[in-house]
C-alpha cells in the first residue's frame, strides 16, 4: 500500500473512533491500554491469517484501527513545553524513561 492511502486511513479511523467514542482517558495507562488492546486485535487477526483462515484486509483494517489509536494517544498526550514538542522525534534512539 502506498504510504498516502495508509494515511489517508488512519485520519478516516481517527474520525470515525472520535465521533463513536469521543471521550479519550486522561490517564496515560487507561489510555495505553486501549492501545494495546487493538494491538492485541492486529496479533490476533495475524495469528488468524497465518492459519489460512483470515485475509489480508482483516490485519489491514486492524493495524489501521492500531495505528488510529496510538493517534489518538498522542494527540491527548500534552508535552511539557515547546522546547520537548520540537525535540520529541529528532532522537529517537535514546531512551526516554
Amino acid at each position: 500500500m502506498k504510504t498516502e492511502l495508509i494515511i489517508m486511513n488512519i485520519m478516516a479511523e481517527v474520525a470515525r473512533a472520535e465521533t463513536i467514542h469521543p471521550a479519550w482517558p486522561r490517564d496515560p495507562v487507561k489510555a495505553a491500554s486501549l492501545c494495546a488492546e487493538e494491538c492485541g486485535g492486529l496479533v490476533r487477526t495475524a495469528n488468524i491469517y497465518d492459519e489460512k483462515r483470515g485475509t489480508k484486509r482483516g490485519m489491514i483494517v486492524e493495524a489501521v484501527r492500531t495505528a488510529a489509536a496510538a493517534i489518538r494517544f498522542l494527540k491527548e498526550t500534552e508535552l511539557d513545553n515547546e522546547a520537548d514538542k520540537r525535540f520529541i522525534l529528532s532522537n529517537q534512539g535514546e531512551n526516554h524513561e
